[in-house]
């Protein structure tokens, strides 16, 4: 297990991963920016439930793999998507998030995305897929 980060995440939970393993294009680095941790521990607080990080960073090679954006706040380490298990959780979860404060958040069927990015679009909220 990678090393402890904050109360309740550690890197492993970051790392740039295909399927679970470590991303054979760079390894498996691990970036995280600080204020992103420290959202997602205050939302993780609030809400009262685990978050379980499905994406966090990502190396550019594979987040245009997975159709990633060219300037994804996960390229820096400032974003992070979390499964969400369903409609009760996602409620608790988007509400801690919209108290937190991320700067961006988007909602997909199965999960939340995070960003507190400064260089891209602030204050704002998207569904993925028409959801």
């Amino acid at each position: 297990m990678g090393k402890q980060l904050s109360a309740h995440f550690n890197e492993d939970e970051f790392r740039c991963k295909v399927d679970g393993k470590p991303c054979p294009h760079c390894g498996g680095q691990v970036v995280v920016h600080p204020a992103l941790l420290s959202t997602l521990e205050d939302i993780r607080e609030f809400a009262g439930i685990p978050i379980q990080i499905t994406s966090g960073y990502r190396c550019a090679k594979h987040n245009a793999e997975v159709g990633g954006k060219l300037n994804s706040a996960h390229l820096l380490g400032e974003a992070a998507d979390f499964w969400v298990s369903g409609d009760k959780d996602r409620f608790k979860l988007l509400e801690a998030a919209f108290v937190y404060g991320p700067l961006r958040i988007g909602i997909g069927k199965d999960f939340v995305h995070v960003d507190v990015s400064h260089t891209l679009p602030t204050e704002v909220c998207w569904m993925y897929g028409g959801e």
